[in-house]
């Protein structure tokens, strides 16, 4: 495990060299790298492309008939017959067909923008994970240096008989023990949160692209602030309204579908000679059709309307759905974040500085002969918790934080 995790910071050391160089923003990077946000581009520009596919003409219909045996008119015989066709749909269907496709296009990016808020929280998430990690195995293995210690001067004393049992040896040889599972274990998660990282940046990710940076703290703003900003903002709620009006569409092109369309054409028959005496014997001829299609299967018809009102109503549904889903996602972090900042004061002020003065207060107890080896063991096993406490909450704090900036459909704050 030791090896690998030697391997992991290596990696990053190199990779760190070149970005070094340049002041880079992780986010930037991220939306340039991450596979998954550029498949979602694609799918918007194909969706972009598609617009012009939608709200135009039908292709013009060409014909022709040659006749096995030419038929005999006044003026000759036809021998075959060229025709141009073109369909006009009227009432406004084109104009729908283009609407649709441009509300689909938007469906797209925000698809798009969707997926980029996921994958900067995640890797916002994960970055407050590597600094927790990273930090609590720093505690860790400044404490087992100071266990190592304590061992040592407790065989020294074991062995000049200044130490009566061996309790003390083999407490603290357990907690070594304890110590380096923890330290194991945490260190398989370090590297899993850098394999994480790594998927996300493909393979670019890199300490140095974030340097000191942390998630910013939100500020204390109450849940309906919130509601507010990710009514405007949030794709999911926005995609809902646009499937709302891509259904209202496909219900109007439904209606008007019972409507006939123009249908026009010229058409070019070729007379051949005949024994004809008109003057005009053996001449070509051109005509102009117009006609009208038919929609006369009323079952069909009715259907197709009925059907495109249910989808309404199924997307109104929708519609109240997600945003009682957005609603309830941004009560509930705002609550945990409320939460979360009381614990994290609660250490900040008052935990981690009586610790410390516990911890100093032990060490001249005992260099004065007031509390036992044991006692000052216990004093400083109390402070490791507390410092690996507040890494926690600190990290959840700033994770929740993160969490918010999703919830109101935000990759960042300053897009407000």
């Amino acid at each position: 495990m030791k090896h690998k995790i030697k391997i992991v910071f290596l990696n990053l050391v190199l990779s760190g060299i070149v970005l070094s160089q340049v002041n880079v923003d992780p986010v930037k990077v991220l939306l340039s790298k991450n596979r998954d946000i550029l498949a979602a581009e694609e799918a918007y520009k194909a969706a972009l492309k598609n617009i012009k596919v939608y709200g135009v003409l039908p292709d013009p219909m060409v014909e022709s008939t040659f006749f096995i045996e030419p038929i005999e008119t006044r003026n000759g015989p036809m021998e075959g017959q060229f025709m141009l066709g073109q369909k006009f749909p009227l009432w406004g269907k084109l104009k729908r067909q283009r609407s649709v496709a441009k509300n689909k296009a938007e469906i797209a990016r925000l698809n798009l923008e969707k997926k980029k808020i996921r994958a900067v929280f995640q890797m916002r998430k994960e970055w407050e994970s590597y600094i927790k990690f990273k930090n609590s195995l720093g505690i860790l293995n400044d404490y087992r240096e100071e266990l190592v210690t304590f061992r040592s001067i407790a065989l020294t004393q074991y062995s000049t008989g200044v130490g009566i049992t061996q309790h003390p040896i083999l407490k603290l040889q357990i907690e070594i023990s304890l110590v380096e599972s923890q330290i194991n274990s945490l260190e398989s998660n370090f590297e899993s949160t850098v394999n994480t990282l790594q998927s996300l940046f493909d393979g670019y990710f890199s300490p140095e692209l974030f340097g000191d940076q942390r998630i910013e703290i939100l500020p204390l703003n109450s849940s309906e602030y919130w509601l507010d900003v990710a009514k405007e903002a949030h794709p999911l709620y926005s995609k809902a309204q646009r499937e709302l009006d891509i259904a209202i569409l496909k219900n109007e092109l439904a209606i008007r579908k019972n409507y006939p369309d123009l249908i026009t054409g010229l058409t070019y028959t070729i007379i051949g000679d005949g024994s004809s005496t008109t003057t005009s014997a053996g001449a070509d001829a051109m005509g102009f059709k117009v006609g009208l299609n038919l929609p006369i299967w009323f079952g069909r018809n009715k259907a197709r309307i009925e059907s495109t009102e249910l989808t309404i109503r199924s997307k109104e549904e929708t519609i109240e759905q997600t945003w009682n889903q957005i609603e309830d996602d941004i009560r509930s972090t705002k609550k945990d974040l409320d939460e979360i900042q009381e614990t994290y004061s609660l250490y900040r002020d008052k935990l981690v500085q009586e610790s410390e003065q516990m911890l100093s207060s032990a060490f001249s107890a005992y260099e004065t002969g007031k509390i036992s080896f044991l006692d000052l063991l216990d004093s400083e096993r109390m402070v490791v918790k507390v410092r690996l406490s507040f890494e926690e909450v600190e990290a959840n704090r700033r994770i929740a934080s993160a969490k918010m900036i999703k919830n109101i459909g935000l990759i960042q704050l300053s897009e407000e």
